[in-house]
C-alpha cells in the first residue's frame, strides 16, 4: 500500500512554509517598532547622552529615544512627561545597564492615558530637540534641567512575559526530605 501523492503535497507546501518563515528572519513574530514613513528624517546616529551635551546644535532635528516614564502631567491641552533615558537596542527597546542622571522632558499635544504611562512604564518616541527648560528648583535645593522634545511618535513597551510558570500544587517530598521518588524507582 504506497502513500497517495496528496500527502506529498501537502507536506511539501508545509516545508516550504517553514523554510518561508525562517527566511523572513520571522519578522511577523517581531515586526518594527516605527513604520518606516516615520522614520524618515530621523537621525538615528544621536543618542540620549548626545541629546543632553549639544541639545543647541540639535535643536529641530528628529531623534529617537527611549526610557522609563518618571512622572506625567497631564494639562487640558497637551501633557508633559518627565522621561530617564536609556539607551536602545536593535529593536529599539530601552535596556537598562546604562542610565542617564538627567531627564528629558516630552511634550505630547493632548492629555495621555495615565493607565498607560505609569511610572516606571518603558517607552520609545521620535521626536524633535526642542530647547533647554529653565531650571526647576528640586526639594533638595539642587536643580533640574530638562531638555525638551516634541512627540511625533510614542510606542509603550509590555512587561516581559514570563514564559514559564511555578508548579501547580504543592511539591511532594518524603518525610526524610530530598527529592519524591516514586516507590517503583524512576523509570
Amino acid at each position: 500500500m504506497g502513500l497517495c501523492p496528496a500527502v506529498f503535497k501537502r507536506a511539501s507546501i508545509v516545508f516550504y512554509a517553514v523554510v518561508l518563515g525562517i527566511a523572513s528572519g520571522c519578522s511577523w513574530l517581531n515586526p518594527p517598532t516605527f513604520e518606516p514613513e516615520d522614520l524618515k528624517n530621523v537621525r538615528t546616529d544621536v543618542d540620549f547622552r548626545m541629546i543632553e551635551k549639544h541639545w543647541k546644535r540639535l535643536t529641530g532635528e528628529k531623534v529617537m529615544v527611549g526610557g522609563k516614564v518618571d512622572a506625567v502631567d497631564n494639562r487640558t491641552n497637551r501633557a508633559f512627561i518627565r522621561l530617564s533615558p536609556m539607551p536602545l537596542d536593535e529593536n529599539d527597546h530601552p535596556v537598562e545597564p546604562e542610565a542617564s542622571r538627567g531627564y528629558l522632558l516630552l511634550v505630547v499635544d493632548g492629555p495621555v492615558d495615565p493607565s498607560r504611562l505609569s511610572h516606571g512604564k518603558e517607552i520609545t518616541v521620535i521626536g524633535v530637540v526642542r530647547r533647554m527648560r529653565y531650571p526647576v528648583a528640586l526639594d533638595n535645593g539642587g536643580y533640574l534641567h530638562l531638555v525638551t522634545l516634541d512627540v511625533l511618535r510614542m510606542h509603550t513597551w509590555l512587561p516581559p512575559v514570563i514564559l514559564s510558570s511555578p508548579p501547580m500544587g504543592p511539591v511532594m517530598t518524603p518525610p526524610g526530605g530530598g527529592p519524591y521518588v516514586p516507590a517503583g524507582g524512576i523509570p
